[in-house]
């Protein structure tokens, strides 16, 4: 039974470690002294359809259509969608108002979630490059020539625009997620240059629209299976994070909680719909999507694992008394971060180890409301 516990201890807390901070060098190493692919891009303007889906989303959808319209980008190749799913406040109205300057509206009167509106708007769309958006989203002028001039390769089937977050009057979450958001960003911008891309955000991303796959009704994190089934396909997904969107952060931690545990209960359910992609004859999008995806997931249950092994263990010698500290430590600091949140006051570190637990948290909860199937694909705007 020791011997069991040890090996669980310690596996556990090499899987989380490597994860979180060892895979960060690997791809560092690799970029480093590897070389990458190659991508074709040229300044060309290709046709592109936009497409945003709204629902409820009154209070921004005119900010957003006015945002669109003035973009960088040749008004005869960029045709605006707007596809609401069953709103019930003013947002259709306000499209319409728009349809002189070439927005288009589809307006489906009955509530069935994003995918499925996505699977019914896409083929509608004119145009062979599709782009997606949200509402509450907003472009620079030129982030849609940035982003689609790697469609000159024709290897290119997915790519992904950077997301940069801004505080909004009286949040708390901004900086916080700006600083994840950097971390993050380090990883994709190796795993694009290597055209594997792990999903997309559902800011900015384009697609090959011949290669859009009609995703399961069910489907919760549709801008994260998408991408990941045309590189399943062999096509490159790359991240051109000089094509920017700006959006702003959830006024509130408990706000971005309720969308962390909506993506964890997504993040569970395609990992079973994306099983192939852990074959290792796929060479680095294999090690890409097990490191930076599978074992973030699993993350709650190796921190649940060690810390419940570490108790049992303490009568095993020093190291394990120091380390349980340790673990205590971080977890009082996550409670103390936690307090400094709600009172909108910071401490880098405690909210930060707030922010590292709340996220696990949250994944653990969409862990369970994916075993319940309880997760609707249906969205509630995130208040900002």
């Amino acid at each position: 039974m020791d011997l069991f516990l040890k090996i669980s201890f310690w596996m556990a807390l090499i899987l989380i470690s490597y994860a979180y901070c060892f895979y960060p060098v690997l791809l560092w190493l690799l970029d480093r002294f590897f070389k990458v692919r190659k991508f074709l891009s040229n300044e060309d303007c290709p046709p592109v359809s936009l497409i945003v889906a709204a629902y409820n989303e009154e209070k921004v959808i005119e900010s957003r259509i006015r945002n669109c319209l003035a973009l960088d980008y040749p008004k005869d190749k960029l045709e605006i969608i707007i596809a609401s799913d069953g709103s019930s406040d003013g947002t259709t109205d306000i499209v319409r108002r728009y349809a002189p300057e070439g927005v288009v509206l589809h307006a489906y009167a009955e509530r069935r979630g994003k995918v499925n509106v996505l699977n019914e708007t896409v083929p509608k769309a004119k145009y062979s490059i599709v782009l997606f958006s949200d509402a509450n989203t907003a472009f620079t002028r030129q982030a849609v020539k940035k982003l689609v001039r790697y469609f000159a390769d024709p290897n290119v089937g997915c790519v992904c625009g950077g997301l940069q977050f801004v505080n909004a009057e009286g949040s708390n979450t901004g900086e916080l997620e700006g600083i994840y958001w950097r971390y993050e960003t380090f990883l994709k911008k190796i795993e694009g240059r290597r055209g594997a891309l792990l999903g997309a955000n559902g800011a900015i991303f384009a697609i090959r629209k011949g290669l859009y796959q009609s995703l399961e009704s069910d489907t919760i994190i549709e801008d994260f299976v998408l991408p990941m089934r045309i590189l399943q396909k062999g096509f490159a997904c790359l991240y051109a994070s000089e094509a920017s969107a700006i959006e702003e952060a959830a006024h509130k931690i408990v706000h971005e909680r309720q969308r962390r545990v909506r993506i964890g209960a997504g993040d569970f359910q395609s990992l079973f719909r994306l099983l192939p992609m852990l074959n290792p004859f796929r060479g680095f999008p294999a090690l890409a999507f097990f490191s930076h995806k599978v074992l973030r997931w699993l993350a709650p249950f190796f921190l649940a694992v060690a810390f419940a092994a570490n108790i049992f263990l303490l009568t095993s010698g020093r190291p394990y008394i120091f380390i349980f500290i340790l673990q205590c430590a971080f977890y009082s600091a996550a409670l103390a971060g936690r307090g400094m949140v709600r009172r909108k006051k910071q401490f880098k570190l405690l909210s930060l180890a707030y922010y590292f637990a709340s996220m696990n948290l949250a994944l653990f909860l969409g862990f369970l409301k994916f075993l319940q199937g309880t997760q609707s694909v249906k969205w509630n705007r995130t208040e900002r």
